[in-house]
C-alpha cells in the first residue's frame, strides 16, 4: 500500500520529470518526460525517444518503466509515476499491467481524451487508485511549445491544426 500519496511533494517530482522532458526536446524528441517514485525516492527516469531511437514505442513512461522493470515486479503498487503529459492509451495500459496504481501528470492530453477511456473500462478504473493532473502544467506546456510545437497543438487542442 502506498504511504501518504497526498503527502508527497508532487511539484518537486514533476520538476524532475520536466528535466527529462527538456532533455528529450533538446535531443529532437517530443518534450515529454517521466519519473517513477518509491517511498519518496526516484527509482527511474525516462524520456520520449520516438525520433532518436526511431521507434514509436519509446514514450517517456515506457522508458522509465523499462529502466526499473524488475523493481516494479516487487514494488509497483507503492510507486507513483509522474509524467509531463497525461499517459496515452499505450502508456496507461502498460502502467496498469506493471501494477503502478498512482499516476500524476502535468498536462491533460485533449487528443487522447483518456478520462472516458478509464471510466468505460472497469478493469482499468479499478486498478488506477490515484489519477491527478495539472501539476506544473504551465512549465510542461511551455516545453512542449518550445521543442514540439506540432505535438503541443494536438495535445492542447485535441486535433491537428
Amino acid at each position: 500500500m502506498l504511504g501518504n500519496f497526498h503527502g508527497l511533494d508532487h511539484a518537486r517530482f514533476m520538476v524532475e520529470a520536466l528535466i527529462e522532458a527538456e532533455k528529450a526536446g533538446k535531443r529532437g524528441d517530443r518534450a515529454i518526460g517521466a519519473v517513477i517514485v518509491h517511498q519518496n525516492e526516484i527509482v527511474a527516469r525516462g524520456s520520449n525517444q520516438i525520433e532518436s531511437a526511431d521507434s514509436n514505442l519509446i514514450h517517456a513512461e515506457i522508458d522509465a518503466m523499462n529502466k526499473c522493470a524488475s523493481f516494479l515486479r516487487k514494488h509497483a503498487r507503492e510507486c507513483v509515476i509522474y509524467t509531463t503529459v497525461e499517459p496515452c492509451v499505450m502508456c496507461l495500459s502498460t502502467i496498469v499491467m506493471a501494477n503502478i496504481r498512482h499516476v500524476v501528470f502535468a498536462t491533460e492530453d485533449r487528443y487522447m481524451n483518456m478520462k472516458p477511456f478509464i471510466q468505460s473500462n472497469p478493469y482499468i478504473a479499478k486498478r488506477i487508485h490515484q489519477y491527478l493532473g495539472g501539476i506544473q502544467e504551465e512549465r510542461s506546456i511551455e516545453l512542449l511549445k518550445k521543442y514540439s510545437p506540432e505535438t503541443a497543438e494536438v495535445i492542447l487542442h485535441g486535433h491537428r491544426i
